[in-house]
């Protein structure tokens, strides 16, 4: 479905799985449909990603946890203001934590000290 040498716009990945356009992990009736991460939030993407504290990241991140036999695509922006994504592969989520210590690990990594809920672990399956 998705070629891993094209580029993809947000509007193109939301057209083809559906969900929500302006979030990290679009959704349809609680799955998630798809993982749009920005690399310079998340250094070591795809497979830990940080979820920031905001309400809607939050949930977004439980949901994910709480589905470790779902697969869906992932794709990777450089950075906040690159506007393309490239597809990686088809991923599933191991598993994540807020336990405090590894929050301010990966605090230490991204530089977005106090923003973090969700740690989260996720392993390709392709």
């Amino acid at each position: 479905m998705f070629d891993k040498t094209k580029s993809y716009a947000r509007k193109e990945i939301q057209e083809l799985v559906g969900g929500e356009i302006q979030t990290y992990l679009p959704q349809k009736n609680k799955r998630i449909l798809a993982g749009c991460f920005n690399r310079e939030l998340n250094p070591d993407c795809p497979s830990q990603v940080q979820a920031g504290n905001a309400g809607k990241v939050t949930t977004k991140a439980e949901l994910l946890i709480s589905q470790p036999d779902n697969v869906f695509p992932v794709f990777i922006k450089p950075n906040e203001s690159s506007r393309l994504y490239k597809y990686i592969g088809q991923y599933s989520c191991l598993g994540g934590t807020n336990e405090q210590s590894v929050l301010d690990q990966a605090e230490s990594k991204s530089g977005r000290y106090g923003e973090l809920s969700y740690v989260f672990d996720l392993q390709e399956v392709e």
